[in-house]
């Protein structure tokens, strides 16, 4: 006993040099174990707010496509309106008009980069504010654009399979050469389009309906679609640096 007390005595420098050294160690691979994960985790943060924001800029021009084209059913639907109430005469071009009364408008969007961030955990996301946002837009406001497209497309439905048929030759005459609704519907008997109160109160209806679905639905998630991207560019440019 006396002879350990005595190495102890000798050698406690050496040993607490030891401790040290073997503490050090410990403490140094755990840090290099965090710095590793850190960046691991960073990548994937990275990746995954670059997939959005690819995403949602191949969205915005979805959006911009469908407005044009929600537009160009505007404009038809006010120009049908105002010949038929005034007597106006037939000629072939309204046929391209009429065509374009009834679209059915899908707004075609992805959301994998964002339900890749759910898999992981949103925490992934170290941003709080960028996260709230993405789960607002994704979460919130494009479920609330969905409902509002399927209640404007069960309307389109509706039309097609109840206004149309016997006032019209055939609907969904679209040529195969493009990406718009471009083609052309043929009344069976224009004139009496002109006394047909039911046919006239469902396109003035789908004309207010289809300029509350520009300004309201599509104009919005525009905004935000938008907003998100350049919230988007500023943090990835932030977590880059």
């Amino acid at each position: 006993m006396k002879r350990l007390i005595i190495t102890l005595k000798e050698k406690w420098p050496e040993y607490i040099l030891e401790i040290l050294v073997i503490t050090i160690g410990i403490y140094g691979a755990f840090e290099l174990n965090n710095y590793g994960e850190n960046k691991t985790r960073r990548k994937a943060e990275l990746e995954i707010l670059k997939g959005c924001k690819t995403e949602l800029m191949i969205d915005q021009a979805e959006i911009d496509l469908n407005i044009g084209e929600l537009r160009k059913s505007k404009g038809s639907l006010d120009l049908l309106l105002e010949v038929l109430e005034n007597d106006g005469s037939y000629h072939d071009s309204l046929a391209f008009h009429f065509n374009y009364t009834l679209l059915p408008m899908h707004f075609v969007h992805s959301t994998s980069s964002f339900e890749t961030a759910k898999s992981r955990g949103l925490d992934i996301i170290s941003n709080a504010d960028i996260r709230t946002k993405l789960i607002s837009l994704y979460d919130s406001q494009y479920d609330f654009f969905l409902q509002g497209e399927a209640e404007e497309l069960a309307e389109v439905q509706y039309g097609m399979r109840h206004i149309l048929p016997g006032r019209f030759e055939a609907g969904y005459n679209y040529p195969n050469s493009d990406y718009t609704f471009s083609g052309t519907m043929v009344p069976n008997d224009f004139e009496s389009l002109k006394r047909d109160q039911e046919y006239l109160y469902f396109i003035k209806t789908q004309s207010n309906r289809t300029r509350s679905y520009i300004e309201f639905f599509y104009t919005n998630l525009k905004k935000s679609v938008v907003s998100m991207i350049q919230d988007l560019e500023e943090e990835i440019k932030r977590l880059e640096s």
